[in-house]
């Protein structure tokens, strides 16, 4: 069975690309304090704020990626929606499980 996904609501996707995003942050935060705390220095600019603390690491970046994808989510909708409105959605297969 072939179906088509004709619309996606920006809201829900903003609010999945940002929860996603915010937890890759997190992640990522974890990791940049870690290096900090053990003494590793790498050449990476984002590892380079000024004043950058292990606290400001775990606010900063988490909530610096979980906007960006709030925004990226809510454009991607639209793009989405612009695009399946003029030239088709995208088609998926579907079987029933037994």
């Amino acid at each position: 069975m072939r179906r088509r996904v004709t619309h996606l609501d920006p809201l829900s996707a903003s609010r999945v690309f940002g929860l996603l995003l915010f937890v890759q942050g997190f992640i990522l935060g974890l990791i940049a304090v870690g290096l900090k705390i053990a003494g590793v220095t790498l050449p990476l600019d984002v590892l380079a704020m000024p004043g950058a603390t292990t606290i400001t690491m775990l606010l900063y970046v988490p909530l610096t990626f979980g906007g960006i994808g709030v925004i990226s989510g809510a454009l991607l909708a639209y793009t989405y929606n612009w695009v399946a409105k003029r030239f088709g959605g995208l088609e998926y297969e579907m079987e029933q499980s037994k």
